[in-house]
């Protein structure tokens, strides 16, 4: 019986030492006890050594527990969803270097292009074409061949980032010419302006048609980016003029064995003059038209 009557002391005593503040901001301690010999575990009371506990953080942790009924809930602050990362869909990886086969007035060949600014492009092209024919009138034979090459530095600009317009100048370095000759088959005589000469006097004349700028300046509108981020096709159009002067004229007679020095001299004369009357007719070809269409492809 007094066991049980000490053992309800100690018990007791225990619980009034663990009294608990209500307060939120006060501190709450474990009591050490002092237990009979024989009535309770020492070890028991080793746990409850004399250890501080902050209330408020204890209830954050143990919000059920009955000592926490009076401290106030934490608010949980909800967090905003994470924005969902879209997928932006963007056109192929482009170098800014494309090459553009074309066919044009200058003949057939290709362009290289550089971006150098988003509005500024450099281009460097080279075109070639070559043709013959053979044409038989009143007795003479004509033979003509056309030598179309040039090699062109030219730059575009466009004024507008997002339109295909452009503006486009530079130098074309020329070498187009055409070339022919015409000689009598026959009996048939070569009239030179107004005189006549025989197959014995003048065998054949040699012609040769070329422009004087080897360097000429280009201006020209045209439309298509090949170099627009973003784009591996695209359509080139070009319209524009090189200014290569008025086409100068060559003639160089081909004596037979019957031209007497006066009948060369004669055959000169006449030579000097038609040519002189070929130039005064091509005087206004002053400008060389040059139009192109190709399709670009940008690496």
């Amino acid at each position: 019986m007094d066991k049980l009557t000490g053992l309800a002391t100690s018990v007791l005593t225990l619980t009034s030492g663990l009294a608990i503040v209500t307060s939120t901001s006060q501190t709450v301690l474990a009591q050490v006890v002092t237990l009979q010999p024989g009535t309770f575990s020492y070890q028991a009371a080793d746990l409850l050594a004399e250890t501080p506990i902050n209330l408020e953080e204890f209830c954050k942790v143990y919000p059920l527990n009955s000592r926490c009924a009076s401290t106030p809930a934490q608010p949980v602050t909800p967090q905003p969803p994470q924005p969902t990362q879209e997928t932006t869909q963007t056109g192929p990886t482009t170098s800014g270097w494309a090459i553009t086969p074309e066919i044009s007035t200058l003949g057939v060949g290709a362009t290289v292009t550089k971006s150098i600014t988003p509005n500024l492009n450099a281009k460097l092209g080279v075109r070639g074409f070559g043709t013959s024919a053979n044409i038989t009138e009143s007795g003479i034979d004509y033979d003509a061949k056309l030598n179309l090459f040039s090699v062109s530095t030219l730059v575009d600009y466009h004024p507008w980032k997002n339109s295909g317009f452009r503006l486009t100048g530079g130098l074309v370095f020329q070498d187009n010419n055409i070339e022919g000759t015409g000689k009598s088959n026959s009996n048939q005589k070569i009239q030179i302006g107004d005189q006549e000469y025989t197959s014995d006097q003048l065998g054949s004349v040699k012609a040769k048609v070329s422009f004087p700028n080897s360097v000429a300046p280009y201006l020209g509108i045209g439309w298509g980016n090949a170099v627009k981020p973003g784009n591996r096709w695209s359509f080139s159009a070009n319209l524009g003029v090189m200014f290569t002067g008025s086409p100068k004229v060559n003639l160089a007679p081909q004596f037979g064995g019957a031209a007497t020095p006066e009948i060369r001299n004669q055959i000169q004369a006449d030579v000097e003059k038609e040519r002189q009357q070929l130039e005064n007719d091509l005087k206004w070809l002053n400008i060389y038209p040059v139009l192109s269409l190709g399709l670009s492809y940008q690496f």
